[in-house]
């Protein structure tokens, strides 16, 4: 797990540096409507003041993350059920955002996994203006788990703040 949880922090600064020089929320989420679920899972905390939006991930993002997440589940001997995502937006900053999804909080929503990273970056790390977040849940590999990605960043034109949520299911092998 603790593989698993540096490769995908790694991952998550490497695409908010590489975005935050191109605007955060046009590169990782622009485009024509999107998303594959139509509301926020039951066991992930709402943001209040936070909306639903139609704001795709570009092809490019999406086969990167997902690239990425079958290739650190392959290493760890897991199989993907599935892979679902949603996109919120806020008037609220990034920070905001970020200090809203504690570990604390998701642990008490059912997030139950032991090395879970949590939130990182934010405007007072390294200068990212977004952040990510990670948290894992599951009964043991034989009854399956979860993983929850949430990219935040801030449009530079609207100020408003994008979250897109991206959950990912399997189990061991």
């Amino acid at each position: 797990m603790m593989n698993i949880k540096n490769k995908m922090i790694g991952f998550g600064l490497a695409a908010l540096l590489t975005l935050s020089g191109c605007g955060a929320a046009d590169a990782l989420l622009g485009g024509s409507k999107g998303g594959t679920v139509t509301t926020l899972w039951a066991d992930v905390p709402a943001l209040d003041g936070a909306t639903q939006s139609d704001i795709a991930m570009p092809l490019a993002a999406k086969l990167i993350l997902q690239g990425m997440i079958k290739a650190s589940a392959q290493s760890e001997g897991a199989k993907l059920d599935s892979f679902d995502f949603i996109a919120f937006t806020t008037s609220k900053t990034p920070e905001e955002v970020q200090n809203f999804y504690t570990i604390e909080k998701m642990t008490a929503a059912g997030w139950n996994g032991k090395d879970q990273p949590g939130c990182t970056g934010g405007k007072s790390d390294a200068g990212l203006g977004g952040a990510i977040c990670i948290f894992a849940k599951g009964d043991g590999p034989d009854k399956g788990g979860a993983a929850l990605f949430m990219m935040i960043g801030q449009d530079e034109k609207t100020k408003q703040t994008n979250i897109f949520y991206v959950r990912v299911e399997g189990k061991a092998k």
